[in-house]
């Protein structure tokens, strides 16, 4: 006998544990919890307004998914981005992009371009508000469509395996003080060289663009540590 009940229940269960996983999720991409923040699941719990056990579950399945830790003396922090994280992060995504942004070149359409222009003049408005967090979002826009325009299925899904860690990565760097101007030029470039059919150049210009992302989270992350240590000491 089918109980409509008992099945709602399951469903509502099931939408809070996502509902609680994503916001996890998010505040660390978002770096809202910023690494080394230890996670208490008690106050985790009382903030969003629910029980332990989706806060647990939700942390079980950051911990598999490499941006959270256990500590040795029980609960779990905030994954630091490690030199080694970071060099093999974007080594990789600068090779992949770098690509993908060969095959956007000979594949893109008008509509494709002008797409990407729209983007760019947007993200020139949002720049001159100081809009930063909505030029982050249109940066991955942009990246989005280079992707797709590469038109490569098994590509781009390589590319998605890393998007948590890009994402994270991006707002660090987006946030650096002038490096929205750099970011909101070089997609100008990528698109001049894209109309020229200049494929071997976009290629070199993405992976420019990303390994200068990589030197600038490297830097960040050297002198956020400088701080820590003068504040304990």
């Amino acid at each position: 006998m089918d109980n409509p009940d008992g099945q709602q229940v399951i469903r509502k269960g099931r939408f809070l544990r996502e509902q609680v996983y994503r916001k996890l999720k998010e505040s660390i991409l978002n770096v809202m919890l910023e690494p080394n923040q230890r996670l208490i699941e008690e106050k985790l719990a009382v903030e969003m307004g629910t029980s332990r056990t989706p806060v647990r579950e939700a942390i079980q399945k950051l911990e598999k998914e490499g941006l959270i830790h256990k500590l040795p003396r029980g609960g779990f922090a905030v994954n630091v981005i490690a030199d080694e994280d970071i060099e093999e992060v974007f080594g990789v995504r600068s090779v992949l992009e770098g690509y993908a942004g060969y095959l956007a070149t000979l594949r893109a359409t008008d509509e494709d371009l002008r797409a990407m222009e729209s983007i760019v003049k947007r993200q020139e408005i949002c720049l001159d508000n100081g809009e930063t967090d909505e030029i982050i979002r249109l940066n991955t826009d942009f990246h989005d469509i280079l992707y797709a325009c590469a038109k490569s299925k098994k590509l781009i899904a390589i590319i998605n395996d890393l998007r948590d860690f890009i994402f994270r990565y991006r707002i660090l760097i987006l946030r650096y003080e002038g490096m929205a101007t750099i970011a909101i030029q070089d997609h100008k470039d990528m698109i001049a060289l894209m109309k020229a059919k200049n494929a071997r150049q976009v290629e070199k210009l993405v992976r420019k663009h990303i390994i200068r992302g990589m030197g600038l989270i490297k830097k960040k992350m050297r002198q956020e540590a400088r701080r820590k240590r003068r504040s304990n000491g």
